[in-house]
Formats: C-alpha cells, sequence, structure tokens
C-alpha cells in the first residue's frame, strides 16, 4: 500500500445478484500519481472506477479517502452531442459541484484556453468532434481542481493527433499535482506516463511492471474481425495482454503490442478468421 494514500481501497468485492464482478481489490493512489488499468469488455474496469469516485456502492470491503473534502473528477467513456456551447454545459456542471460564482466564468475562461478551445466557446456542442468532446469531458472533470481524476476509457474512438493532445493535456494536469486513474483499452498512456499499470481480468486486479517508453514510438495493432464466442475465449487465453472491446458497429476490435502480433496473426491465419480491417498504429514517446 502507498503511504499517506489519497485513496485506499481495501479488499473490495462487488457482486450483482449472484454474479461477482470484482474480487478482493486492494488499491491505493498516491498523490500526484498516475495509475492505468488495463483490461478487455466487461472485466471490470468501468465498475472499478465508479466505486473509487464513489458513484456506486460496494459489495464487501472497505474504501478509505485521505480527508472527506477530496475532489474527485470523474470522465465517463463519452459525452454526448448536447444542444448546448461548451460554456453553458460547463457553467452547468460549475454549478453542481459548487464552484463559487465570482470564480466560475473565469475558470471556465481558463480551461477552454488551457484545452485550445477559446475559438469554439460559443459553437454549440452537437458541431464538435470525438477529440473536441472529449476535451469537455476533461473540462467537467477538473471544472472544480481534482486531487484526484478518474478516466474512462479517454482515448476510445480518436484519432492520432487528438490522442497527442489529449496526452499532452493529462500530462500538464499531472506536473500541476492532480493523481490519475485510468482505464485504457490500449497501452498508450502507459507508455507515455510514468504510471503503475495494473491487468485486470475476470474481476482481479494484478500489477504489470511496465516502463516508461524510452524508444522513439510505440507501436501497436488495431484489428476488427468475426469470431465466434468460442474463438473470442481461445484467443484471449493464448494472448491474456491482447485487448479487445466491441466497437460501435458491434465488431470485435482488438489492440495488439508489437511483441504479441505475429503469434496472434499466425493464430488468425489458423483459424480461418475473416478480418475486416487491420491498422498498425505509432505514436511518438
Amino acid at each position: 500500500m502507498v503511504a499517506d494514500a489519497l485513496l485506499t481501497l481495501k479488499e473490495v468485492t462487488k457482486k450483482y445478484g449472484n454474479r461477482v464482478v470484482l474480487s478482493e481489490i486492494s488499491l491505493s493512489i498516491g498523490q500526484g500519481e498516475s495509475i492505468i488499468l488495463r483490461g478487455s469488455n466487461g472485466s471490470g474496469k468501468s465498475t472499478l472506477l465508479r466505486i473509487v469516485t464513489g458513484l456506486i456502492p460496494l459489495t464487501t470491503g472497505q474504501r478509505a479517502l485521505k480527508h472527506s473534502k477530496l475532489v474527485i473528477g470523474y470522465t465517463p467513456d463519452r459525452l454526448s452531442k448536447l444542444r448546448m456551447t461548451s460554456t453553458e454545459y460547463l457553467t452547468h456542471m460549475g454549478k453542481i459541484a459548487k464552484v463559487p460564482r465570482n470564480d466560475l466564468q473565469e475558470r471556465i475562461k481558463e480551461l477552454h484556453t488551457f484545452f485550445h478551445l477559446e475559438q469554439s466557446k460559443s459553437l454549440k456542442m452537437t458541431h464538435f468532434s470525438k477529440g473536441m468532446l472529449q476535451k469537455v469531458n476533461l473540462m467537467q472533470a477538473t471544472i472544480k481542481t481534482p486531487d484526484l481524476l478518474v478516466l474512462d476509457e479517454p482515448f476510445s474512438g480518436l484519432d492520432k493527433e487528438s490522442i497527442e493532445h489529449l496526452l499532452a493535456s493529462l500530462k500538464r494536469i499531472k506536473e500541476k499535482g492532480t493523481s490519475i486513474l485510468a482505464a485504457v483499452h490500449d497501452p498508450l498512456l502507459a507508455s507515455q506516463l510514468e504510471s503503475r499499470t495494473y491487468w485486470i481480468r475476470q474481476g482481479r486486479l494484478r500489477e504489470e511492471h511496465i516502463e516508461a517508453s524510452q524508444s522513439p514510438s510505440v507501436t501497436l495493432f488495431e484489428l476488427e474481425c468475426v469470431l465466434t464466442q468460442e474463438e473470442l475465449y481461445r484467443l484471449t487465453s493464448l494472448f491474456p495482454e491482447v485487448t479487445w472491446k466491441i466497437d460501435d458497429n458491434g465488431q470485435i476490435k482488438f489492440v495488439i503490442m508489437q511483441k504479441d502480433y505475429h503469434g496472434f496473426m499466425i493464430e488468425l491465419v489458423h483459424r480461418g478468421v475473416e478480418i475486416i480491417t487491420l491498422q498498425r498504429k505509432e505514436m511518438a514517446s
């Protein structure tokens, strides 16, 4: 456990009826550190984040805060294209967060500048790109400067440029002393920030020892294919560090690190799996 932790979970279990979603999870988050949660669809990442934020109760175990006034900012995995401007939305969220009225508009202006959205502050969010919406998602989570920022799939569906902008913003937030807990489908954030990385699988948590990348770039592959449930189970058993999710079109999308790519592709070919798309991605360190 981390000494003088902001937030600590001790032997936390979460059940929905008889189904165990999380089992005996213990985790401590220290001041100014970042922690990455990796895992596939249904592994329990989002449930764990909601327990950390206090949005849902745990079944057994303990959740302890350093102090009662600890500020936790939370970004869900997506923000809808609302029929209002980002300024209007942030004004509403600031009131909910009880930001003093005299400070709120200055804080909103500051956030638009920080996230490079000054030119779009009066534009309806129905016209925003996914990258812009993710920035607004972060803005609402930091409208009241958080001690801990909790992110659910912050890079989902973003292009390379948007990911790089978002990463730069997160690094600056961390430099100001905010702790970060992020659930990610791919390991890009883990390679870009000095982070403790955990793998969550079948409701259990284990730490991965991944050093910050020293190479010029991180390479991974995103692959969409058609699989049966049996084939999916077999592949995830053979390659436990390959993550997957079901995309907006209902297709299975894998994220494969370079070290697993060759063996994974051979297994697909041997099984005669239909590949829909395959994309190589690189991100500068």
